[in-house]
């Protein structure tokens, strides 16, 4: 088993040592490539300047030159060397052009780290190697004694744990004095140290594994102080021996588990190897050992997750709060939290506030995460309160974490949710006073104080947005949230309450609109004064009102950013769009809309032409913006969705069910998918960055229409099958199965070309196939009624009637080919006249006798006579 443990000790230090190589191999050819570019572009500049100071003297002295004798070379091929040379300092002092200087390339941060890596490595890597070689001495004199029984156990591990120390005081030593090694960063004395170090680990977690001389606990702690001190010694001798430290420390509950599952004592260990290894990362200044540090701490608490009970959720939540006070709050506000900013800061600095925002979401996110899934009681209560109390503090601490606003509301909702699942009981709703008990009461206490803290604070410091935003929206959303919860039996109680709450709440927001107010937060009070009151009206509608109240509250935004000229951003407004498209996509399909009203009518009738006006209109409020083209494709979303849906709902009372379509469903979903396909693909001509997504939608409804269309053809055809299609001629089914398919298919031929000629042609091929269908399907109806299926057979007058309809059709088909001046057109009006005679010949005049067929035949001839008369003159 050592051998192995050897050997993997081995294979580990050789990758890494081959890692460290490679990327040393890769930094400095990059490097080289940087120097080859700056020489090059400097002899390339040389190069250009030498060139110009020749051509002047040269072009200067070309008559003094011509006048010379032939007898005189050397003279004359010393002129311009010496014109070149008198005349070329001048040329480069030139004011108007001056030399220019190749920029090196701008270092990142990774690149210098491996930069100090590799120079340190290059000038020490003797020394490391001698270190790791003192270490792997250490053990392996261990392991010999070991084998070859030489000594007892104890004398083995006494005379290692010697070695060990021995190596230490010697780097302590030599650090002090700095004889030899000034200037060099003390690398030897610290490689002296990390062997030392790493032999006592390895000969503890031998006593402890191997010989059994060690308890688990006293192992544990003669670990830890081993990896603590190592992170210690790092102060006087540099970082590279706080890696060590830190992750030796880190890594003691691995190697030694008293299996006790004692969560408060691994927690009290992790806290005090973090503040140690906190000291070490700010006195040595390296990022990379906050790095180790954060990834340590925050390990051990997601682990401390695993070994969660009912009596320890309060040491979670204290452990998490702690944590971020210790690692967010006081490396930025120091100590005593002294260090205070309240200057205002844009959103797009807001959100790049890192490790910050990373580091609060890594501890608050798997607590409310657990919060939610687990039983909702009094210590995670007061755990969330806490946590939106401490979040709220350091917003007041220092303006950068102003979006933790948004965590703590959040927070809000999240704990009313919880809550809500855990209380709910049927006799919950019997006390009118419910509204102010429980999730109830809870949510409407939270939207209250988020909405008095926003007020205030934004009052003292109006340039902070995120207070507004925080006072304008906090009621609205936690009544928001109570009114998703609470059954329809109940609302009538709890309306009267929550719509007072919510006009008074707008009436003060209007009211500090109307002062003297920045722009932003005049704006955001009027938006959250019309969420408001927009949420009050919506609770005395059904569930189709607050889409409607989304949508008109897209508008009312929409307007406020015209009237005011706000330059707000647009992804809010994308965001709240999104989510009202995906409502509107699902509601159909949602068990709890299927017998919904609006105002007595069916709710599609009202709710999607309703948002297709508002989204059109909120639209018309951005005249050259991408915001534009998103509003104008959400109006057309939901003009596909109307249509989809409403279409089927009226024909057989329901909305679509694809897997079990009738024959009228799928015509009227072949036209609707088609027609919105070309929709989409000409709208993709004009959405600029969304043209593809439009693309994508376009061919995929096409695509579907398709296969309605082959269903159609292929399983439920009136000509093979008893369907009916209605009794009118033209405006009957027939009309919506193939001569309307047939329309679009040539409008999207002309959409397909410019993107894929090739396609064009199989297009304008099926346009032709429906236009043919159609045709022929409307001669067979008007003579054989609402059934046409070819089983019937058919009478002479209908088959001469499709003779003289094809005869008319192609000869107007070439007439307009020639007025177009389209050879195709042309070709296609001829293939219609050669398939009729053949149909005259062959089926017409196949049965006629006599005289009847003589004057069929003279019919036709002059017929021909005719068209190639007018053919001459169109074409003369």
């Amino acid at each position: 088993m050592d051998d192995l443990v050897g050997l993997a000790v081995i294979v580990i230090l050789v990758v890494v040592a081959g890692a460290i190589c490679g990327l040393i191999a890769l930094v400095q050819l990059n490097g080289l490539k940087q120097e080859v570019a700056v020489l090059r572009a400097k002899i390339t500049h040389l190069q250009t300047h030498k060139s110009i100071s020749q051509s002047e003297p040269q072009s200067e002295a070309s008559t003094a030159q011509a006048a010379l004798s032939r007898s005189e070379p050397i003279a004359h091929k010393a002129q311009p060397s010496l014109t070149s040379q008198n005349a070329s300092p001048p040329l480069i002092n030139q004011p108007s052009a001056p030399p220019k200087k190749a920029k090196p390339a701008a270092a990142s941060a990774t690149e210098l780290l491996f930069n100090k890596l590799r120079a340190g490595f290059e000038e020490n890597w003797m020394t490391w190697i001698g270190a790791i070689a003192l270490a792997f001495g250490g053990i392996f004199l261990a392991k010999y004694s070991l084998e070859a029984g030489l000594l007892s156990p104890v004398m083995r591990l006494s005379l290692g744990g010697l070695f060990g120390l021995s190596l230490i005081a010697a780097a302590a030593y030599l650090h002090h004095k700095r004889i030899v090694f000034e200037g060099f960063n003390n690398y030897i004395p610290a490689a002296l140290a990390s062997g030392g170090f790493i032999t006592c680990f390895a000969l503890t977690l031998l006593a402890y594994s191997s010989y059994a001389m060690l308890s688990p606990t006293v192992a544990f702690f003669a670990l830890a102080v081993i990896a603590i001190s190592a992170s210690a010694m790092a102060l006087r001798l540099g970082p590279l021996l706080a890696v060590l430290g830190i992750i030796g420390a880190y890594s003691v509950p691995i190697w030694v588990s008293t299996g006790s599952g004692n969560l408060f004592a691994l927690f009290m260990y992790v806290g005090f190897v973090s503040l140690s290894a906190a000291l070490v990362a700010h006195k040595v200044q390296r990022i990379w050992l906050w790095y180790l540090l954060w990834a340590g701490h925050i390990g051990w608490y997601l682990v401390g997750f695993t070994l969660l009970k009912a009596n320890t959720v309060w040491l979670m939540g204290a452990f998490a709060l702690l944590s971020i006070v210790g690692l967010i709050a006081i490396p930025r506000l120091g100590l005593k939290l002294n260090v205070i900013e309240h200057r205002p800061h844009s959103l797009k600095r807001l959100i790049k506030v890192l490790p910050d925002h990373a580091l609060l979401l890594a501890f608050i996110a798997p607590l409310i995460f657990t919060m939610l899934i687990s039983h909702f009681d009094m210590q995670w209560q007061a755990i969330g309160v806490l946590s939106i109390v401490l979040v709220l503090f350091l917003v007041l601490k220092n303006s950068r974490w102003d979006i933790w606003q948004g965590v703590a509301l959040v927070i809000s909702t999240l704990l009313v949710i919880s809550a809500e699942s855990t209380h709910l009981s049927p006799n919950l709703f019997d006390d009118a006073l419910f509204i102010f008990k429980n999730e109830y009461g809870l949510g409407l206490l939270l939207g209250l104080l988020l909405t008095a803290f926003g007020l205030y604070y934004g009052k003292k410091q109006i340039k902070r947005l995120a207070f507004h935003i925080t006072g304008a929206f906090s009621a609205f959303v936690m009544i928001a949230t109570l009114y998703t919860l609470i059954p329809n039996s109940a609302l009538s109680t709890a309306y009267p309450l929550w719509a007072v709450v919510l006009f008074i709440v707008a009436a003060i927001l209007i009211n500090l609109a109307q002062h003297n107010t920045t722009l932003f937060q005049r704006f955001t009070y009027w938006v959250g004064a019309n969420a408001n009151i927009t949420l009050a009206i919506t609770m005395l509608l059904s569930d189709s009102g607050l889409t409607i109240a989304l949508a008109v509250q897209v508008l009312l935004i929409s307007v406020l950013i015209k009237r005011y000229s706000v330059p707000m951003p647009h992804w809010p407004i994308k965001a709240l769009v999104a989510a009202l498209l995906l409502r509107l996509t699902l509601a159909p399909w949602t068990p709890s809309y299927d017998a919904l009203t609006v105002f007595g009518l069916h709710w599609s009738i009202v709710v999607y032409p309703l948002c297709i006006a508002l989204f059109f209109a909120a639209a018309k409020c951005f005249d050259s913006s991408k915001l534009k083209i998103w509003l104008e494709g959400a109006a057309l979303h939901c003009l596909a969705l109307f249509i989809t849906t409403e279409t089927s709902y009226q024909l057989v009372g329901h909305y679509p069910q694809f897997d079990s379509l009738n024959f009228y469903e799928q015509i009227l979903l072949t036209c609707n998918w088609l027609a919105l396909g070309c929709v989409y693909l000409h709208r993709a001509k004009l959405a600029g960055t969304l043209a593809k997504l439009y693309k994508v939608a376009g061919f995929s409804l096409a695509g579907l229409a398709g296969l309605f269309a082959i269903k159609t053809l292929l399983d439920d055809n009136p000509l093979f099958e008893s369907l009916y299609i209605g009794e009118l001629p033209i405006f009957n089914w027939l009309l919506l199965l193939w001569l309307v398919p047939a329309g679009l298919t040539l409008w999207l031929a002309k959409l397909v070309k410019p993107i894929n000629a090739k396609a064009t042609p199989f297009i304008l091929a099926v346009a032709g196939g429906f236009i043919l269908l159609a045709i022929n399907s409307f001669i067979r109806q008007y003579w054989q009624g609402p059934y046409i299926y070819l089983s019937k057979g058919a009478s002479n007058a209908e088959l001469y009637s499709y003779s003289v309809i094809w005869l008319v059709l192609g000869a107007g088909t070439v007439i307009f080919g020639h007025l177009k001046n389209q050879l195709l057109i042309q070709k296609v009006g001829l293939g219609i006249l050669a398939a009729v005679i053949v149909k005259v010949f062959l089926i017409d005049m196949a049965n006629l006798e006599g005289l009847l067929k003589a004057l069929s035949f003279i019919g036709l001839g002059l017929s021909l006579v005719g068209l190639s008369w007018l053919f001459q003159k169109l074409r003369s």
